[in-house]
């Protein structure tokens, strides 16, 4: 349906080309016929025809973005039921964004889906046949999934082709997920290209299958694919352009095939050498491009044999001529002289463009022709071709381009990162020309470019540029040219380069009194060709034999000239090793011409012993040879300095006819030192696999690992199984297996290796700048194919590693094979390019076994991914205390909960930083804790251990079993080889585990009592006669230690799971380290059954605060524990500088938590929630008159808030069933600000509540809970008044209370009341807090007295996170929970009296809080009635209240509720109301008037005398 730009696909498989064979030159000829599709590998009709990511970004085409499907088959297919899925690019569990699909596809037809929008940029798409604007896809990077049902599928990380429910998957950029290989993927929103599929082909690889394109398609189910562009008319008179519009900002140019007129500078020309032209740029173009929207080239070559004579750099010239794409770059065809004219006007200098790498393949094709000034750091990463085509593989950066599969798994995130890395990084410097100096005698008469007998220009050779270059494409490859052809009689001036000297004379120093080394000898065959018949020969310039061609089974020299030329490499190369042992490969099995087998290796010594006599000898081959038909004609051997090493017995061949059909069998050998006595043997195993250029059978293709990956797997299974039994059959662990793997450190056959315990010693050998060094180059790429391999105990004597750097990274020009290819003699007999693979060497410390041996071990416990500023002391301490102990002595252990509850920056990375530290440690054995299930069963054992990709360190775990069985899921233990003690490494954890994680995380498992699996691992391990030595880490411990003055003698009395680890653990075990309790002690326990024996028990307490440290002397002749020494040691406090510094541990451990901690800010940055005000801690103001926060003996809207948060979070019954929140003020490190904008970010709601506490609810009785309230005034456990006297707790807003603090302690709290009832005494209160509360910290003591305590699982901070997040924004609450009251009212009082209180502490001092200015008071008596009694102002946070009682109020129990309008603070008390007798009425009898004709008045009178009778009666 697209098309798409060859050019690009090609720089787009560039690095996955790189990997699979060395670049090539094209054909003289281009077959110009498109390519044959091959039937589609996708068994699904649908399939994904376009995505387009960039929708409404700046320069977007389309507001939105859209996936395009295209139906292959001829008939229409229903999508009901279906969907498209989105997965982030790092991914590991259900893609989002699941948009369900409805109506069908035509037959050949189209389904348009539109996704979300990044902007308002862009015209609007075709009626679309699906908006779903929860799909939202990256624009750089992720997966895209068609799936055939409507739920979210299950992914793989890797390759997936065609999982479950998967009709379709597109994964692009560094995207974990993808089918065989990740398409590549825009730069980003801003570069609007979209992945197109080319013509529906499904081969099941997305690099293979989707291109990008910046011609963007979207057709609906009701539309039609675009027509091709039609072919343009030619134009017959030339149209004039720019440089940059004949270039365009494409990949190929707009007006190819279109007659141009341009002008321009002529920068560099080429009118030698066959380039057969010039290169012109804009006048007054190029400089600092940086900043600027400089998107097309302002140069172009001009390809023109009849001008190219006539110019000159520096000339202003017009051109005409055709636009044409020639093999992917742009260029002007001039044909004739009238097509170039010399123009005299002015014009401004061609300024050169500064050039860094890495670059992109948008910013090279932005300067495709321009004049550049290459600067920055740069490496010679190829110089294969440079003997052949005068090009050289250059690097950005201070190292070479690396083989992915080196340094990564192949499909993995950093395979894919490696691959990206490599395209952006390389670029090829050549010589101005296309000549082939290997071609005929003409060429081969030619000096060689950059090449010279004293500047061998070696991989990893630093360059430097002196010179300018413009910058061309050709041979699929991005070029810097210098100006004109270089030559030898030019070079002076015009080769832009120069190359720095790496060369060393000999290894470096690895130490040792042993040391031994692998080397290939390049098919060293005594047997000449010109002894045989048949043979066919490589000859040198003059047509006289070098090497044997084919024809015959020789495989080396054409005859002794050439032979002896090998050999004088090959001598001077062993020799200058230092080596004591030698293991070879590639040398002639001599009986496979009728010789002695050992024939070429007995001439090899010989002529090693003829500058040096009687130093060197060989091991003979064994008696039992396999038959010739069983051998190839080559085959690997050994041979070894007499004075240093001697061999022990026989060598052995590995006859494995299966396994081995297709590679050299594995030779072993038996040395020790000369000399040396028991313990100091060690086995040698050399190696050579299988090679990647062909396939063993048709099913073993390069599928990532080259030609037979399996066949080379198989093979190294077998080799681990003859080692095994080799070393049981010769009575040594010491083992290495050495020689050509044919595979790269991180390939399959190798990590079968690694990850059965063998340590590759080639990751030791290091470059002065501690980068990685290597032994082979392919094409353009470094990485090792030669290896050795120590076992665990062989690891343990190494003393130094190096690969030395003398064959594969020098010119294949001096290797005796191509002597007089060129008329410079690049030969010399020396050790340089001798093979072309290098030597690695190894140095031993092999020392016969000492009557005893000192075992250093060194404990952790409940680390709890403490990634911070201590992390490095940390480090130091563990470091300081192995490099006090004998080398090999130190096993560093873990008795669980290294991860979970973890700081922000391990939790916000899931805690990999944690394990990335733990890994750069070298811990040796870790026993599962509760918290390494806080994800559930499955991410432990997926992603934590990974099968020992993540975690390098194995997770012990005897009494975890699989549900209804007793099979643990968990190694149940791990052996380890210290210094020749063996030592079993038992892991157990706490039984309660089920009550301390989340179930459902957990279904599948059981756990059983720690001490039976225990005992279980102990007997078996002493009945397989496994190991000498027993460590137990045992995730439970003691409920209290050293801190709290506890002895181990009251541990036991008190009971439980604790007393039974001390009193009843087999007495096979010898020592014990514990956990979980977080406590510390160091103890001599009693051994059951043994009568005045002990063992030492130690916990570390936690956070890595202290290192436990176990010493153990053993003897080695009864392997029995004849002393130990036990004890906890503080974390250093010496500089973090001095560590790194001294320890390249520690140094590893700075740059995890470094990188950890900036990863961890940068997440810190999105927002979780906002607030309305500020919210803060209670702040003072200090003599100054400045405001200080953290005022913890005053109340906080802070505080309460999240004492309110955390009854939300524990109310569920699941989670604890909390009534009641509870916050200590010392928990509460930072504001939440309003500033700027009311946002509150992850880090500042993080920094609130930074101690990563779990939360827990326990039951108090209403008297515990006053209890709990009276403690805020603080006493020790000694009844000593700490320095902080009073510690003001935060509480959820259902509870108020008052007190009185001039009262007796215990008698301060005055009323409480919970959800606006009385507080009852005899009730129970679920109460929901932190962990560190509710263990009694901050002496709040009587939280050790609740009940049913439980451990929701939740951390403080994710819990407090998602609070903010559901109830944003978020208001202060003014209120006061705490009211200060002295009440001085009498005990009852009566309607009419009054209510008399001294109320203070009405006022919060968190910022924002108002000032209060009166209280209103509502009276409420025993009936209910409610009555407003008057208003008292406040001053100072404080009143004076004096109130009456309403008359006719009921009698009982009454309240006065005082409430301040500003905050809304409520104090309320309880008010005792007397009951009242009535007054009997006072009746006054009338007067009677004076005089009787007083008529008014005896009226009068009567009324009155009824009055007074009314009276009377009541």
């Amino acid at each position: 349906m697209h098309q798409t730009p060859w050019k690009l696909a090609l720089g787009t498989a560039l690095s996955a080309g790189l990997i699979a064979a060395p670049l090539t030159a094209l054909p003289a000829v281009a077959d110009s016929t498109a390519a044959e599709v091959s039937a589609a590998a996708g068994t699904s009709p649908v399939v994904i025809n376009e995505a387009y990511l960039s929708g409404g970004s700046s320069g977007a085409a389309y507001k939105n973005k859209f996936v395009e499907l295209y139906n292959t088959s001829d008939a229409p297919v229903s999508l009901d039921g279906w969907s498209v899925q989105y997965r982030a690019a790092g991914g590991t569990g259900a893609p989002s964004g699941v948009s369900a699909l409805s109506g069908s596809i035509p037959a050949k037809g189209y389904y348009l889906v539109q996704g979300g929008s990044n902007g308002a940029n862009g015209a609007d798409l075709p009626k679309p046949d699906l908006v779903a604007g929860g799909l939202n896809p990256s624009g750089s990077s992720g997966t895209i999934v068609l799936a055939n049902q409507p739920s979210a599928v299950v992914l793989p990380t890797g390759s997936a082709v065609e999982s479950a429910g998967v009709a379709d998957l597109l994964g692009y950029g560094t995207s974990n997920t993808f089918e065989t290989q990740a398409a590549a993927a825009p730069a980003g929103n801003t570069d609007v290209r979209s992945l197109n599929r080319t013509g529906g082909t499904d081969s099941n690889n997305n690099a293979a299958d989707f291109s990008l394109s910046s011609t963007i398609t979207p057709v609906s189910s009701g539309g039609t694919a675009p027509d091709p562009e039609p072919t343009p008319d030619p134009t017959p008179d030339p149209v004039a352009k720019t440089i940059a519009e004949i270039q365009g900002t494409g990949t190929a140019s707009p007006l190819a095939g279109t007659t141009v007129t341009t002008r321009g500078k002529v920068t560099a020309a080429f009118p030698t050498g066959g380039l057969n032209g010039y290169y012109i740029q804009t006048p007054g173009t190029g400089g600092d491009l940086a900043g600027t929207n400089h998107a097309a080239s302002d140069g172009i070559f001009v390809y023109s044999p009849a001008t190219v004579g006539s110019v000159k750099a520096g000339d202003y010239v017009q051109v005409t001529g055709a636009v044409a794409e020639y093999y992917g770059m742009t260029q002007v065809n001039v044909t004739a002289a009238t097509g170039l004219t010399q123009l005299t006007e002015a014009a401004p200098e061609v300024k050169p463009t500064i050039f860094t790498l890495p670059a992109t393949e948008a910013i090279r094709e932005s300067l495709e022709g321009m004049l550049l000034a290459p600067e920055g750091p740069l490496t010679v990463t190829d110089n294969y071709s440079l003997n052949q085509y005068g090009e050289i593989g250059l690097a950005g950066g201070t190292t070479p381009l690396v083989q992915p599969t080196a340094v990564a798994p192949y499909g993995s995130a950093e395979y894919n990162a490696a691959v990206a890395d490599n395209a952006a990084r390389g670029i090829k410097l050549d010589d101005g020309s296309s000549t082939n100096f290997l071609k005929d005698a003409t060429t081969k008469a030619e000096v060689l470019p950059y090449l010279t007998t004293t500047d061998p220009v070696r991989v990893g050779s630093p360059a430097t540029f002196n010179t300018n270059v413009v910058l061309g494409y050709a041979n699929d490859s991005w070029k810097l040219q210098p100006l004109t052809h270089l030559t030898e009689a030019n070079k002076a001036t015009v080769q832009p380069v120069s190359f720095g000297a790496t060369r060393t004379e000999a290894p470096a120093a690895v130490g040792g009194n042993v040391k031994i080394a692998s080397f290939n000898v390049l098919n060293y065959f005594p047997t000449t060709g010109d002894t045989l018949s048949g043979c066919t020969y490589y000859g040198d310039r003059a047509g006289n034999p070098i090497t044997v061609r084919g024809g015959c089974d020789a495989r080396g020299a054409a005859n002794a000239e050439n032979f002896q030329r090998q050999q004088d490499k090959i001598v001077a190369a062993i020799t200058k090793t230092g080596a004591d042992v030698v293991t070879l490969m590639e040398i002639e099995n001599s009986a496979q011409f009728g010789k002695d087998r050992d024939d070429a290796l007995a001439k090899l010594v010989e002529s090693l012993n003829i500058p040096t006599p009687g130093i060197w000898d060989y091991v003979r081959s064994p008696a039992n040879a396999p038959p010739l038909a069983d051998e190839d004609m080559i085959r690997t051997a050994f041979i070894y300095k007499k004075a240093v090493a001697e061999p022990v017995g026989e060598s052995i061949i590995h006859n494995d006819t299966t396994a081995f059909a297709s590679a050299r069998k594995p030779l072993a050998q038996v040395f020790k030192p000369v000399g040396g006595g028991a313990g100091t043997e060690f086995i040698a195993i050399a190696n050579h696999f299988k090679s990647k250029g062909s396939a063993a059978t048709p099913d073993d293709t390069d599928k990532g690992q080259g030609n037979s990956n399996l066949a080379r797997t198989a093979q190294a299974k077998s080799l681990l199984d003859f080692a095994t039994s080799l070393q049981q059959s010769k009575g040594t662990d010491k083992v290495f297996l050495i020689g050509d793997f044919n595979s790269y450190g991180k390939e399959d056959p190798i990590n079968v290796l690694t990850a059965a315990g063998y340590v590759n010693q080639d990751d030791k050998a290091k470059n002065a700048d501690g980068s990685a060094k290597h032994s082979y180059l392919f094409g353009g790429l470094v990485g090792s194919l030669d290896h050795i391999l120590a076992s665990p105990a062989a690891n343990g004597v190494v003393t130094g590693a190096d690969i030395w750097n003398i064959n594969s990274v020098e010119s294949v020009a001096l290797e005796y094979s191509r002597y007089n290819n060129n008329v410079t003699n690049y030969y010399a007999p020396d050790q340089f390019r001798a093979s072309d693979h290098d030597p690695v060497v190894v140095g031993m410390d092999l020392k016969s076994a000492p009557a005893s041996v000192d075992l250093n071990f060194l404990g952790i416990n409940d680390f709890h991914g403490r990634i911070d500023a201590n992390t490095v002391q940390f480090a130091g301490t563990i470091e300081k205390l192995r490099a006090a102990a004998a080398p090999g002595a130190t096993a560093f252990l873990s008795a669980g909960d290294n991860i979970g509850a973890s700081l922000f920056a391990s939790a916000v990375a899931k805690d990999q930083p944690t394990i990335d530290v733990l890994n750069a440690l070298e811990l040796k054995a870790s026993a599962v804790g509760n918290h390494e299930f806080d994800g559930g069963w499955p991410d432990l054992r997926d992603r934590v251990i990974a099968d020992g990709s993540n975690a390098k360190f194995p997770y012990l775990g005897a009494n975890v079993y699989r549900k209804g069985t007793t099979e643990p899921v968990l190694p149940e233990y791990t052996v380890l080889d210290m210094n020749g003690i063996k030592v079993a490494v038992i892991g157990t954890v706490t039984q309660e585990v089920p009550s301390l994680v989340t179930p459902a995380g957990i279904a599948d498992l059981e756990f059983g009592d720690p001490v039976e699996a225990i005992n279980r691992a102990a007997a078996k391990i002493k009945a397989g006669n496994l190991a000498d030595v027993i460590i137990v880490e045992n995730h439970d411990g003691a409920g209290s230690g050293v801190v709290e003055g506890s002895t181990l003698e009251q541990e036991v009395a008190a009971g439980g799971p604790f007393a039974k680890l001390v009193t009843e653990t087999s007495a096979d075990v010898d020592a014990i380290f514990t956990g979980h309790t977080h406590k510390e002690y160091a103890w001599d326990a009693p051994v059951p059954g043994v009568q005045g024996k002990t063992r030492p028990i130690v916990q570390t307490g936690n956070y890595g605060e202290n290192v436990g440290q176990i010493q153990l002397t053993v003897d080695t002749a009864s392997k029995e524990v004849t002393g130990y020494k036990a004890g906890n040691v503080k974390r250093t406090t010496d500089p973090a500088a001095d560590l790194i510094a001294a320890y390249p541990r520690v140094a590893a451990v700075d740059g995890i938590v470094q990188r950890a901690l900036a990863a961890a800010a940068e997440v810190g940055n999105q927002p979780v929630g906002s607030v309305t005000k500020d919210i803060t801690t209670a702040f003072s103001t200090d003599a100054t008159g400045t405001a200080k926060r953290d005022d913890r003996g005053s109340e906080s809207t802070l505080g309460n808030l999240v004492a309110d948060s955390l009854l939300d979070s524990l109310k569920p019954a699941e989670l604890g069933g909390a009534e009641i929140g509870v916050v200590n003020p010392g928990g509460l490190r930072n504001e939440l600000y309003y500033a700027p904008d009311g946002t509150i970010t992850y880090a500042e709601a993080n920094a609130v509540l930074p101690f990563v506490n779990n939360l827990w609810t326990t039951s108090l009785t209403g008297a515990q809970f006053k209890t709990l309230l009276e403690q805020q005034w603080q006493t020790n456990a000694d009844g000593t008044v700490p320095s902080r006297a009073y510690l003001q707790l935060g509480l959820s807003k259902n509870v108020n209370y008052t007190y009185d603090a001039a009262r007796a302690a215990g008698d301060r709290i005055t009323s409480v009341r919970v959800n606006g009832e009385v507080l009852d005494p005899a009730k129970s209160y679920r109460v929901g807090t932190f962990s560190f509360l509710a263990t009694g910290g901050d002496n709040f003591r009587v939280f050790t007295q609740g009940a049913n305590t439980r451990d929701s699982g939740l951390v403080d901070r994710d819990a407090w996170i998602g609070y903010l997040q559901k109830s944003s924004p978020v208001s202060p609450d003014f209120a006061r929970r705490s009211v200060a009251v002295t009440n001085t009212t009498a005990a009852t009082v009566k309607p009419g009296e009054t209510v008399n209180l001294a109320v203070s502490k009405l006022d919060l001092t968190s910022l924002g809080s108002p000032v209060n200015t009166a209280l209103t008071g509502v009276f409420t008596d025993s009936a209910g009635k409610a009555t407003q009694v008057g208003t008292v102002p406040v001053s100072a946070g404080s009143a004076a209240v004096s109130l009456v009682v309403p008359s006719g109020a009921a009698a009982g129990t009454a309240t006065l509720v005082l409430t301040a309008a500003e905050s809304g603070t409520k104090v309320t008390v309880a008010v005792q109301v007397a009951a009242t007798t009535p007054l009997p009425p006072a009746c006054t009898a009338p007067t009677k008037p004076a005089k009787w004709y007083d008529v008014l008045g005896w009226i009068r009178y009567g009324i009155a005398w009824l009055q007074y009778q009314q009276c009377l009666r009541g």
